[in-house]
């Protein structure tokens, strides 16, 4: 399932090549998992793992991996599982969980620049409560982090809020089932939600719960300075504006640690003020004891998120924020324009947990994945998607003739018996290939080609009948041909002679094609609109309004464009809106 995306506000400069990650979860979400959009607000990749979290790209020895924590987060507002670390090819490269067999916590996954873990950590142990009016012998729920070896899981260092904390500093008292007065009870007093790891061995942590961030000693534990809250070290130089914030999420080291950014949620519970929230970018001076507001990040479609939510400095330049219980992301400029701002749920329901995703990033990602291409065959038509593949420009449908001359369920490449028929852009997360009414061949399949014509891939052979009721399918199972120029490199070459001699035949295709979706997107927008929700991924890319054009061939790109134009030349679409709180 893919989701619906409303693209509220759209400019240009947001259309930086990158893709954004997001996890959607929540009641009107079936399938839970990470997911990849690309910049067209396309699906390019996604899996079914559960309740997912924190979806990101970090770089670990010299490669990306995607990251995520999966587990149960019905814990009272945390959560005990695994954090995942994926290679390009989708494939459990690390898997993390929490050392001394503590439970690894769903709020934060962070490789530092030591290229070591930092996670948090929620453990219920005892504590004398009298402070704040409990009893003696109470239970807490510790706010806790550790920094472990990601190889070998070795504890590196930990820390306890519970050891460096007074309970009395906390603006959420004992109340209801968190009262602290047993061992079923725990009180959560700080409720950490991010760490943060400087130049200087030494850690930025956030507690929700006390409205403040804490600057730690990496060698001893001690609390260095705090920000905002009762005991608020640092002169506001901006008249209260940078250290105000309260309930916020995803605090972060800037420019050297010489400043910081965090999501500001600014409300809490029902019936607290819905204030409405904002990101962050604060410039800290830690010799002085100044702090002031850099940027602040205002929607102009006042969102106020109780609970989650993120900042993200992009190397654009930009700021994806990230509204965490309400299904919205916004990129803004450095400065604070609003440049697109994006529901991926309707805003009818934000906050009331339908779908949400804890945090939302944007990164540059190469997805090659080892699994075959997925085919299926209707009629005169061809369908084909890849998930995960980032590289796919356009899509090229093989025929051979008989069983004679074809080995079905293997590759066959032999030149004498392989015809090219046809070749479409690759176009959102399935591509629709029409099947020329001449075709006489008995068995097709699909390869798909990069942006230079190497082939990357081939879907497995189908028995094709044009005259069945049946749709034929051929799942990408089993090792695909990902980077085997052994294995296509004849078909390949074969594929781009053909090419030339069929780009005209694949452009007026192409365009007859869009031109047809084209008016039936029009007809189906205003019903896609009321209707909302999630859809199966098949009719997720849909193009057409009055917003759109075409992609214009200069007599230059004309020229080359044999292998590379034809994916170059997809059009722009926006999807109509479709439409568990988390701390």
């Amino acid at each position: 399932m893919g989701p619906m995306l409303n693209y509220v506000e759209v400019n240009p400069q947001c259309k930086d090549g990158q893709y954004t990650l997001i996890a959607p979860r929540g009641a009107a979400v079936p399938d839970p998992g990470p997911m990849i959009i690309d910049q067209d607000g396309h699906l390019v990749w996604t899996k079914h793992y559960g309740q997912t979290y924190n979806v990101n790209v970090y770089s670990y020895k010299g490669h990306d991996y995607l990251t995520f924590w999966v587990g149960n987060d019905g814990i009272v507002g945390h959560g005990d599982g695994t954090y995942y670390m994926l290679d390009s090819a989708y494939e459990e490269a690390y898997t993390v969980r929490g050392a001394n067999g503590l439970p690894a916590d769903l709020h934060e996954f962070h490789i530092t620049g030591d290229e070591t873990a930092l996670f948090t950590v929620y453990d219920v142990v005892p504590a004398n409560l009298r402070s704040a009016g409990g009893p003696e012998k109470g239970w807490i729920w510790d706010g806790t982090f550790q920094e472990v070896d990601i190889e070998t899981g070795q504890l590196l260092f930990q820390w306890r809020a519970s050891e460096h904390f007074n309970f009395t500093d906390s603006y959420r008292g004992r109340e209801g089932d968190g009262d602290g007065d047993a061992e079923d009870r725990p009180w959560d007093f700080f409720h950490i939600n991010s760490v943060d790891k400087d130049a200087k061995g030494n850690f930025l942590v956030s507690s929700r719960y006390m409205s403040c961030l804490a600057y730690i000693d990496g060698r001893t534990g001690d609390i260095i300075w705090r920000l905002g809250g009762k005991h608020n070290d640092f002169q506001d130089l901006s008249a209260g504006g940078a250290t105000n914030f309260t309930w916020q999420h995803h605090a972060r080291f800037r420019d050297n640690s010489t400043a910081i950014t965090l999501f500001d949620n600014a409300s809490r519970g029902e019936g607290a003020p819905r204030l409405t929230s904002r990101g962050l970018y604060l410039d800290i001076d830690a010799q002085q004891m100044t702090a002031k507001v850099r940027h602040e990040y205002w929607n102009p479609h006042p969102i106020s998120s109780q609970s989650q939510g993120s900042v993200q400095l992009l190397d654009s330049g930009n700021v994806v924020v990230g509204y965490g219980s309400n299904a919205a992301w916004t990129e803004y400029s450095i400065a604070g324009d609003v440049l697109c701002h994006v529901h991926f749920g309707p805003e009818s329901a934000f906050g009331a947990g339908n779908i949400l995703s804890y945090r939302v990033f944007k990164h540059a990602w190469t997805g090659l994945p080892r699994r075959n291409p997925d085919i299926a065959l209707y009629r005169y038509e061809a369908a084909v998607s890849w998930n995960g593949a980032t590289e796919v420009a356009t899509w090229v449908l093989q025929g051979s003739g008989s069983d004679t001359d074809i080995q079905l369920d293997h590759d066959h490449d032999d030149d004498e018996s392989t015809t090219f028929l046809t070749a479409v852009p690759k176009s959102g997360f399935e591509t629709i290939i029409p099947i020329p009414a001449q075709t006489t061949q008995r068995y097709l399949r699909v390869l798909s080609l990069n942006a230079t014509g190497h082939v990357l891939g081939a879907t497995v052979w189908l028995h094709w009948d044009p005259a069945s009721e049946e749709v034929l399918l051929g799942p990408g199972d089993g090792d695909g041909d990902r980077n085997s120029d052994d294995a296509t490199s004849s078909a390949g070459v074969r594929a781009f002679l053909f090419f030339a001699a069929g780009f005209l035949v694949a452009l007026v295709l192409a365009v007859c094609a869009w031109s047809v979706r084209r008016r039936f997107a029009f007809a189906a927008r205003a019903a896609d609109r009321e209707r909302g929700g999630w859809k199966p991924v098949d009719d997720f890319d849909s193009t057409g309004d009055e917003h759109e054009h075409e992609h214009d061939l200069s007599d230059a790109e004309l020229g080359g464009v044999e292998f590379s134009l034809l994916g170059a030349g997809r059009l722009f679409s926006h999807s109509a809106s479709g439409q568990v709180p988390h701390d």
